[in-house]
């Protein structure tokens, strides 16, 4: 092969490689996308809680020193029961706080209170709230078809063709309701119904209940009205884009598209001033402290059945909802779900998948350690775009896809390449495994490049096997034909060695060097070698070319066996290694294949595989002739030998050979 093909081949064989890591990557993203998008598909409400729960801690992330001073939580709090006796109170007596909420200056009053029935002390109360500073009472709408309760007479609906927008819109409908007594019509009024999600907490409001045909406000939303005097406007365009659906003056409260308000619970509880009932009563509180501020009358005190679940922990007055609007109202800092939320989230995901494709590009440390670093970078700026948004932007864009898809993406890619890897490492095995044994092509295929000798002793049979004559065979014959008997010798030595539980160690030219207990593990190896041989030799002998002429000597096999100790293992620079088994043992079996031409014995045995054969030799049935001691080439002792007898009628067929081409040659 020129250097060119080479390079082709190289070139063709790594654009395999990619294309098929393309696609494994590809699929593995498809899959990711795929579970993505089941619950989207089969389980959307679930999948919207999720995401709620999900983004319900970054709230925590607000800063913890604001503080709210336009508004004042005015609490019915335990002390104040103790002071003022149980609840609920008798209604002269709230009226009596009211009137000094009035008296101390508050400019609004906003009690989260039921008053519904006629209850004694009504007319004071009445009173204490059509004087003085705005004020609005609560009422409350049931959003379930059952229980059908209907108390009190409803008031502060939208004009009939605002509501009839809102309520066209689909904003959210109620079926029963709790209201003030029909004395006090003519007072605004503001529904006090949450939202609770299944996990029992409370982030959402309705802006607006459409009952009967009427729309009827919030409690935040109709003291935004009796403090700027202003009718709350309904944009039915601006619903159905996700954007600012009500408006209440200078206030814009942005709505989904059922018309409910996020709450905003980006200030600490402790951000709100909260003053005790008790003390408003009696007198207590610091002069001036509620001139000008919007006083929010609730109650926390056990029995009140006014508590509430947010995403800050823990049950709390309903009030603080209510509070929390209004400071946001305020502020201009009321949470939306963006129209374009689907698309943002779409380019976060794009992002995700691009880094973590960047963490498979070739580089240390690999995709093992990359793709999980990549997932948790993912993970950290997607939550800090998300936290940003929301108290920055005040823009709810819930993370929970992309995060999700950031570790399924991560982790779907890190199995793919993991499979890929294993592919590539189980095909780079199949290869060396088929120039090398088993056992060193599997070390070779895990281990790093290594400079210096790695073998191991071993006590093992050693088999060299050799094609006599097969270079003179080669003389005027093609390079296929050399090639196709060589191959044939291969695959016929190999398979019958390994049937013997042998390995094919390494192969030179047409020699070949097999061993028993050396690369493979072996108990009996001397008795598995000698129960080769003679098969061998005539499954070898029977195939190879018999063209015997003065140009083309006859081929024939011989065999050397030794057992002893010997080294096995890679030796050799980093750079090209190299396998064998070295010892005085090979060198003693090659040396006796040497021998077989001369000593016309196809398959010698040196002294001590014979001295273990003739021990087990009634068992094994072989047929050992003593050939009496030699001096090995290149040795200086010498050695006794012996000839593993083959059939007379084939070994007398080339001994004739033998004979007719020495008289062909000496004449």
């Amino acid at each position: 092969m020129n250097r060119g093909t080479a390079i082709d081949t190289l070139r063709a064989g790594a654009a395999a490689l990619v294309l098929r890591a393309g696609w494994m990557r590809s699929l593995a993203v498809v899959c990711a996308l795929a579970l993505l998008g089941v619950p989207l598909v089969l389980a959307p409400e679930a999948w919207q809680q999720f995401n709620e729960r999900l983004s319900s801690p970054s709230w925590a992330l607000a800063s913890a020193e604001s503080q709210e001073r336009r508004l004042v939580v005015v609490d019915i709090d335990e002390r104040s029961v103790q002071e003022l006796g149980p609840w609920p109170w008798p209604r002269e007596r709230v009226a009596a706080l009211l009137a000094a909420l009035d008296a101390q200056g508050a400019s609004l009053r906003v009690v989260d209170i039921l008053f519904d029935g006629a209850r004694e002390g009504d007319a004071a109360l009445r009173e204490a709230l059509r004087q003085g500073s705005p004020a609005v009472v609560a009422q409350l709408f049931s959003l379930q078809i059952d229980p059908l309760v209907r108390v009190g007479a409803l008031g502060g609906a939208l004009p009939d063709r605002q509501g009839t927008q809102a309520c066209a819109a689909g904003v959210t409908p109620g079926w029963g309701y709790l209201a003030p007594a029909a004395g006090f019509a003519g007072i605004a009024a503001g529904h006090i119904t949450p939202i609770v999600d299944a996990d029992g907490t409370v982030r959402k409001v309705p802006s607006l209940v459409c009952f009967e045909g009427k729309a009827y406000p919030a409690l935040a939303v109709a003291a935004l009205a009796a403090a700027t005097g202003e009718t709350p406007q309904w944009s039915q365009s601006a619903a159905f884009a996700g954007e600012g659906a009500l408006k209440v003056g200078d206030f814009a409260l942005p709505t989904n598209r059922r018309g409910e308000l996020r709450v905003s619970y980006a200030l600490p509880r402790g951000s709100f001033v909260a003053v005790s009932a008790a003390d408003v009563l009696a007198g207590r509180l610091p002069e001036g402290m509620l001139k000008g501020v919007w006083a929010l009358v609730g109650s926390t005190a056990l029995g009140a059945g006014d508590a509430v679940v947010t995403p800050q922990g823990g049950a709390v007055g309903g009030i603080e909802v209510h509070a929390q609007l209004l400071a946001a109202a305020l502020d201009a800092r009321t949470p939306r779900d963006p129209a374009w939320a689907g698309w943002a989230l779409g380019g976060a995901c794009l992002l995700v998948l691009l880094a973590s494709l960047g963490a498979l590009l070739p580089a240390r440390p690999g995709p093992a350690v990359s793709l999980p670093l990549v997932a948790v970078l993912n993970l950290g700026w997607i939550f800090a775009a998300h936290v940003h948004l929301l108290h920055a932007h005040h823009l709810v864009l819930h993370w929970g896809a992309p995060a999700l898809f950031a570790l399924m993406c991560a982790g779907l890619l890190l199995l793919a390449e993991t499979l890929r890897v294993r592919l590539e490492r189980e095909r780079l095995y199949g290869n060396l495994s088929s120039y090398l044994p088993e056992a060193a092509a599997r070390k070779l295929a895990l281990a790093e490049p290594s400079a210096a000798v790695q073998a191991e002793r071993r006590e093992a049979t050693v088999m060299v096997l050799d094609l006599r004559n097969f270079s003179a065979y080669c003389e005027g014959k093609s390079p296929e034909e050399s090639a196709t008997v060589l191959h044939r010798f291969y695959a016929t030595v190999e398979a019958a060695v390994s049937a013997r539980g042998g390995v094919v160690e390494h192969v030179v030219g047409d020699g070949i060097v097999a061993a028993w207990n050396a690369s493979k593990p072996c108990e009996d190896h001397v008795n598995q070698a000698l129960d080769a041989a003679l098969p061998l030799w005539r499954e070898v002998s029977g195939q190879l070319p018999q063209e015997a002429s003065r140009q083309t000597p006859p081929l024939d096999l011989g065999i050397g066996i030794e057992t002893g100790a010997v080294l096995v293992g890679s030796f050799g620079p980093a750079r090209r290694r190299v396998h064998a088994v070295l010892g005085e043992t090979v060198t003693v079996a090659v040396r006796l294949e040497a021998l077989t031409g001369e000593l016309a014995c196809p398959i010698l045995l040196g002294p001590e595989v014979a001295a273990r054969a003739n021990e087990g030799a009634g068992q094994q049935g072989l047929a050992i002739k003593a050939l009496g001691s030699f001096l090995l080439a290149g040795l200086s002792r010498s050695r006794r030998l012996h000839a593993l007898q083959v059939p007379v009628d084939h070994n007398t067929l080339h001994l004739v050979y033998r004979i007719d081409q020495d008289r062909a040659l000496a004449s």
